[in-house]
């Protein structure tokens, strides 16, 4: 499969417009408002600034997140990385409820709409990511994304931790909309393919195990597997 050839005209910022007329009401908001009005200023009029150094510093940000996820495992085993999961969640659903406040969606939108309309908001303002969204039915849309933060320093399992910050962002989205949403991912930049490819479902609210956290426990237990194997060639 091929991997993503860039510059591309495809998809969308948080500043781009998407097809629907009820788009066009929709204000993204901003995560951290503060910070970023301050950001905003001590930038301002600057020829000196480059946006890359911004990249590169949440790069190591990441970074730092993925090596004290595998540290934690590494020293308390399953302790330690529900107890990274835990924070990590923590900082998703800040990140997401700060998002919802600060944005503002049309009355009486279809809850699919603003479903896929706050997925854009987590995708192209929370993660800075390109994306090519769109609606499948009345329960149902998706999203590729076209270029990610993290696709040329994450290998596909180190994936692994961004689905916590997520797992905080999905709780977030159904406390402060009473939406409950789950999410697939079919294919990974890391893997080769040319995008990532999510699914997003509306889930009946009576529906107690949310499948992205039962498949990240999959992937946790995965983790664990692979650290004692590790060990045990030593």
């Amino acid at each position: 499969m091929a991997k993503p050839q860039y510059p591309t005209r495809e998809g969308l910022w948080s500043k781009g417009k998407r097809e629907e007329e009820n788009y066009e009401r929709v204000r993204l908001g901003m995560p951290y408002p503060e910070a970023v009005d301050q950001f905003r200023r001590a930038i301002e009029g600057r020829p000196d600034f480059d946006p890359a150094t911004v990249f590169a510093w949440g790069t190591m940000q990441a970074t730092a997140v993925l090596n004290i996820l595998k540290e934690a495992e590494d020293t308390f085993g399953r302790v330690g990385q529900e107890m990274v999961r835990k924070a990590v969640n923590r900082a998703g659903y800040e990140a997401m409820e700060q998002f919802l406040m600060t944005s503002s969606f049309p009355e009486n939108l279809d809850e699919i709409e603003l479903i896929s309309y706050i997925v854009t908001g987590l995708n192209t303002v929370i993660y800075a990511s390109l994306e090519r969204p769109w609606i499948e039915n009345e329960d149902r849309c998706a999203c590729d994304i076209l270029w990610c933060p993290h696709q040329d320093r994450y290998t596909a399992f180190d994936c692994r931790v961004q689905r916590y910050f997520v797992e905080g962002m999905i709780q977030a989205v159904e406390d402060m909309t009473g939406l409950k949403i789950t999410a697939r991912c079919q294919k990974l930049i890391p893997h080769g393919a040319e995008c990532c490819h999510f699914v997003i479902d509306r889930l009946d609210r009576a529906e107690e195990t949310n499948p992205w956290h039962a498949y990240s426990d999959e992937l946790a237990r995965r983790a664990l597997e692979k650290l004692l194997e590790k060990k045990a060639r030593k």
